[in-house]
């Protein structure tokens, strides 16, 4: 009986022997009150479109070669018929994508045991070496005895199958979804009820409910959506949307698409604290911080790719922060909150800032404070210089203060702007003046 309940399916589940207590369950479930509607999306790309449910495009994993180029001939004419950019056709070019690779799989394995299967935008590889760790299956929950049962592996998204369950998942790529959206869930937890998903796994469709423990529903906190046991492992992860707008790093339980789609994505600068929740550097120090260090690598930049001893200093990390766009990864946000962010980003502008002003090249592409009039080099990175908005010329602070916050070069150009129109009105009345004269003659 141990054996049956030590598949994932049943970690902190009511049968488990080490339940989770009421308490936390209450606690995670009354956590989602007050939030926003969840994002139709994830149920989109794990089910057929309705508008082609009944066309009967599925074929059995047993399909022969002749089959699969029927449903190809079919599938195409289905696209060509469909609207562009609906989801109808989104689904009909993926699938249009696994059939050509079925049938690519069938004239390679001749009928013979197939060491790569693509499926539902997963990259199948066959596990040949035993594994010393326990594996379970993404579709089953079972147990993956690799030395006695052969098992595949997705080499996008990592997900685990048996060779008998590989062709039965729903479960489309942790990775294809996550590259379609193209970022993170930003709203906390959006739920809709267990009675939007009409009582059914948002991803299997397997009957839910509350008076039978053996099959209750899990919530998952990044979604919002409601799963089956078999679906939802009970795998904790922070959440971006509770980490931006409250700095919460605390874990919350996800379901497995969920947790695949954070792990594949938790390097990947998805994150605009700017346009999503500027405030967040009035509360967070070391976030604003950063964000500063990030401007002065972004002029650090320029200097150093236009210098053949400077471009050696980009490192991954430069190139990662000292981007324009100024997005955020997971990974960076949680490197700040521990602190090894900023020691990282004080030794990089160090290096940085001694090539810039020891260079030859670098420092000549300096600045000269033409209010004080000294021979210190100015850099848009230092500190007590700034930068006009207008002209962009470069003086000291102190200088810029000294003179009532105005630049002396847009008051030049302000002046000699002026001394245009003037002498433009004059020649303007000179030559009307002459024109009547000719005229009354």
């Amino acid at each position: 009986m141990a054996a049956a309940f030590d598949s994932p399916k049943y970690q902190n589940s009511l049968i488990c022997c080490s339940p989770r207590t009421a308490d936390a369950y209450s606690k995670s479930s009354s956590s989602t009150s007050g939030c926003v509607s969840a994002d139709d999306s994830y149920d989109s790309l794990n089910q057929v479109p309705k508008t082609i449910a009944i066309k009967k495009l599925k074929i059995h994993s047993t399909a022969t070669k002749e089959e699969v180029e029927k449903a190809i001939k079919q599938c195409k004419e289905l696209i060509l018929n469909s609207q562009q950019c609906s989801d109808e056709r989104k689904w009909l070019v993926r699938y249009l994508v696994e059939l050509r690779l079925r049938l690519e799989d069938i004239k390679d394995t001749d009928g013979q045991p197939r060491l790569g299967v693509c499926i539902k935008g997963h990259h199948f590889k066959q596990q040949i070496t035993p594994q010393n760790r326990k594996q379970y299956c993404d579709h089953c929950s079972g147990v993956i005895w690799s030395i006695v049962q052969s098992s595949y592996i997705c080499s996008d998204c990592g997900y685990l199958s048996h060779y008998k369950c590989v062709d039965y998942i729903c479960r489309v790529c942790a990775h294809v979804v996550m590259t379609d959206k193209g970022q993170f869930e930003m709203d906390i937890c959006p739920e809709k009820g267990l009675a939007t998903q009409d009582y059914k796994c948002a991803e299997c469709a397997t009957a839910l409910t509350f008076k039978d423990a053996w099959n209750e529903p899990r919530l998952c906190d990044y979604t919002g959506l409601y799963f089956c046991a078999t679906c939802h492992w009970n795998d904790q992860s922070a959440i971006p949307a509770r980490v931006v707008h409250n700095w919460d790093w605390e874990k919350h339980y996800v379901s497995r698409l969920a947790f695949q789609m954070l792990n594949l994505a938790w390097n990947l600068p998805y994150i605009d604290i700017e346009s999503i929740n500027p405030k967040l550097f009035n509360f967070i120090a070391e976030l604003e911080w950063v964000h500063k260090m990030r401007k002065d690598l972004e002029w650090m930049r320029r200097y150093l790719c236009a210098c053949s001893e400077g471009s050696a200093l980009l490192s991954p990390l430069f190139m990662q922060l000292g981007d324009i766009n100024k997005k955020y990864s997971m990974a960076h946000l949680q490197a700040i909150n521990d602190g090894t962010l900023e020691t990282q980003l004080t030794e990089l502008t160090e290096v940085c800032r001694t090539h810039i002003t020891s260079c030859d090249l670098c420092s000549g592409k300096g600045y000269l404070c033409e209010i004080c009039s000294n021979n210190e080099i100015l850099y848009p990175f230092d500190s007590g210089a700034i930068m006009c908005n207008k002209c962009n010329t470069m003086l000291h602070r102190v200088c810029w203060l000294r003179k009532g916050q105005k630049c002396p070069k847009c008051v030049r150009l302000e002046e000699r702007k002026k001394l245009h129109e003037v002498t433009d009105e004059a020649d303007t009345s000179a030559d009307n003046e002459y024109d009547i004269d000719k005229f009354v003659e």
